[in-house]
């Protein structure tokens, strides 16, 4: 991922995207589309109750841990830890995770979680 996914390939993997996991690692071991598409909603539940972003890993997990796997749950909660979590780099490039970035390329997600910084000023 240091060379960054040429745009033909983000391309292909949406209309053609891969929707069962792979054996290779963890990170392609699961399903990102269900993982994606439970971020927002987790995002707004904290939101509505001013979860502090540092709590946000802990919060997501007690959230999904009723209906999520344990895969689900671990994924959800690498998006939501300060530390772990997608990040906007520099020139529109994303740093912290990039095989977990990846793998949710290859299997065609559309929109998930980003962490933003916001200086304070």
């Amino acid at each position: 991922m240091s060379a960054g996914v040429p745009w033909w390939r983000r391309w292909a993997r949406q209309v053609l995207p891969r929707r069962t996991a792979r054996t290779c690692c963890w990170c392609h071991g699961g399903g990102w589309h269900t993982v994606s598409a439970m971020a927002p909603e987790l995002l707004q539940w904290a939101r509505a109750q001013a979860v502090e972003p540092d709590d946000m890993r802990m919060f997501a997990v007690a959230r999904a841990a009723a209906r999520a796997t344990a895969w689900e749950t671990e994924a959800l909660a690498a998006l939501f830890d300060t530390d772990d979590a997608f990040q906007r780099g520099r020139n529109a490039r994303y740093t912290n995770g990039q095989h977990r970035f990846q793998a949710t390329l290859e299997t065609g997600v559309r929109r998930t979680v980003v962490l933003h910084h916001v200086s304070a000023t």
